[in-house]
């Protein structure tokens, strides 16, 4: 895992400095040439220092401090990803036809690049809400409102505003149930602690309760047991664990933790001939909730792919890594995710909020 860090962090090196040398080179006027490469050298410096360096930021910065830090941080990443792409299209058209074009398409090139980062900021903010239908074969006697939501990461970034906000949106669909299938947090608690954002969640309002899982960010800041006791003593939240619950009688909620090791089979050992729905954050054992005829299992992580071309990637790593789809007798639904991980937009998926209608 270290080497593939090391070559993702290498070529992003060698991306900055193509974005920075098409920008200064082609867009911007001689007379200002000095100044725009200073500017990108001190943007490069915060990327790499905040992300190596992240831990002592938060430790000894105010939560505002490290808002803007990260606002200014993880939007020059999307501007160097993009950019690289939008510059290496224009080179390629200028190879092409080098003697017949006369124009400066980096300039235009330049403005695309924001038009983008404006269009992905739009779909981070606007939740799309998707509506799945599943029918039980008579397993439970009434129906079952279910929400899921996913990849919250609050922090920095997604505060308590997005936080509210979502919890508005899950309300007014009156849910039965809800299921947060991890990475409620974006790793470091104490931006979290310190907006008292966890506390927003004993406003969501549904029947039988919200159950929690935790996901790998859940779990990275080294505070899964302290994040554990907040939400079950604090923010009236269910986690679990590698443990089930029995709910209402007549269905069972389950959740393993993102990085275990216990079989599902062991968690679901003793229950009942009753339907299971699995929270599992990342969707990497759908073969394993298949064996154990899992009636649902609900995921996350992928984010479907958050920023193109990301999802030709997730598409490729996992077995469903979007959306429903039934394998067997175990139906599998993934979500993109509420929030963010890193840049604050979204490019060929969008912030989602699920609603199960069980049958």
């Amino acid at each position: 895992m270290s080497y593939f860090f090391l070559a993702l962090s290498t070529t992003l090196f060698i991306l900055n400095f193509f974005v920075m040398w098409k920008t200064v080179k082609y867009v911007f006027p001689s007379d200002k040439k000095i100044f725009f490469i200073i500017l990108f050298l001190i943007l490069i410096v915060l990327l790499y220092g905040y992300q190596f360096f992240n831990s002592y930021f938060v430790s000894n910065f105010s939560y505002e401090s490290n808002r803007i830090l990260s606002y200014i941080v993880y939007y020059y990443l999307a501007f160097v990803i993009y950019g690289s792409m939008v510059y290496f299209i224009v080179s390629i058209i200028e190879m092409i036809f080098r003697y017949k074009l006369n124009l400066n398409l980096y300039k235009p090139g330049f403005i695309i690049i924001f038009i983008i980062l404006a269009i992905g900021t739009f779909y981070k903010h606007n939740t799309l809400l998707t509506e799945y239908e599943i029918d039980s074969g008579g397993k439970i006697s009434a129906p079952l409102n279910i929400v899921l939501v996913s990849d919250v990461h609050l922090g920095h970034i997604n505060g308590n505003a997005s936080l509210i906000k979502m919890i508005d949106k899950v309300n007014s669909l009156k849910p039965d149930v809800v299921l947060i299938a991890g990475d409620l947090i974006d790793m470091y608690l104490e931006p979290v602690l310190e907006r008292n954002m966890l506390d927003e969640l004993k406003n969501i309002k549904s029947t039988y309760g919200s159950y929690f899982t935790l996901g790998n960010h859940d779990i990275y800041g080294s505070k899964a047991d302290m994040l554990t006791e907040i939400l079950r003593n604090n923010a009236e939240t269910i986690v679990l664990r590698d443990e089930k619950m029995l709910v209402n009688n007549e269905i069972y909620i389950a959740g393993r933790d993102n990085f275990s090791k216990k079989p599902i089979s062991e968690i679901l050992d003793g229950k009942e001939d009753k339907p299971v729905i699995l929270i599992q954050h990342t969707p990497d054992t759908i073969d394993e909730a298949v064996e154990n005829k899992t009636f649902l299992q609900v995921s996350g992580h992928t984010h479907k792919g958050q920023m193109f071309p990301g999802r030709l990637f997730t598409k490729k790593m996992f077995k469903v890594d979007y959306g429903h789809e039934k394998i067997e007798d175990t139906n599998i639904i993934v979500s993109s995710g509420y929030g963010t991980w890193g840049p604050p937009i979204r490019i060929g998926s969008q912030s989602e909020i699920v609603l199960i209608k069980i049958r």
